[in-house]
């Protein structure tokens, strides 16, 4: 009985690892595969848009 319990412990901490890192194995492979040239081409744009921002400085009230 105790060999039941432990093989359903270790298929459930198998499905609850692999569902919890579906989307990032996915969104990996979707990268890879069609993102080609151009995965950085937003992160690229925003930062030339931010480079020429001045700092806020915050006030203590």
């Amino acid at each position: 009985m105790a060999l039941f319990f432990r093989d359903m412990l270790l298929l459930t901490v198998f499905v609850i690892g692999l569902t919890a890192f579906m989307g990032i194995i996915s969104h990996w492979f979707s990268l890879k595969l069609f993102g080609g040239k151009s995965v950085l081409k937003f992160v690229d744009r925003t930062k030339s848009f931010q480079s020429s921002w001045r700092n806020v400085k915050r006030r203590d009230l």
